[in-house]
């Protein structure tokens, strides 16, 4: 079982949020990123980045884009950046080492910071922000 849901492109736009990586895992443009704009007081632009060029431009679909499949990936942030934003209220998200079936171990943070941080997750975990973004 797959930590991610595999998505048609439609699928993806609908459930892609600011901060998170749509990815393209098979078609035509297999490694493509969809994310949206990062820039201050812009616009919700979608943008992609090409997998062999690197190149970033809005997100237009194209046929191709009809037969691929995507998954959602957090973007993933380092500890002091989820530590400063747990402090502003946002819940964060660690994924760290892998349980007996090979799937990482999932620990939330929100008010309640009532479980135990690990050294392991502090240097190897993958740290997200939930609603990073939607200030």
């Amino acid at each position: 079982m797959s930590m991610y849901d595999v998505l048609t492109t439609g699928q993806m736009i609908d459930k892609l949020e600011r901060g998170e990586i749509g990815e393209c895992v098979q078609g035509d443009n297999e490694g493509e990123k969809v994310y949206y704009s990062k820039a201050p007081g812009a616009h919700d632009k979608l943008l992609v980045e090409h997998s062999l060029t690197h190149i970033q431009e809005v997100f237009n679909i194209c046929d191709y884009h009809k037969k691929s499949f995507w998954i959602i990936k957090p973007n993933y942030v380092s500890f002091r950046e989820a530590l400063q934003a747990y402090k502003k209220g946002k819940t964060i998200t660690c994924r760290y080492g892998k349980d007996f079936d090979g799937e990482p171990f999932v620990e939330d943070y929100n008010e309640a910071f009532d479980k135990d941080i690990s050294f392991e997750m502090i240097i190897h975990g993958k740290w997200s922000i939930e609603g990073w973004l939607n200030e």
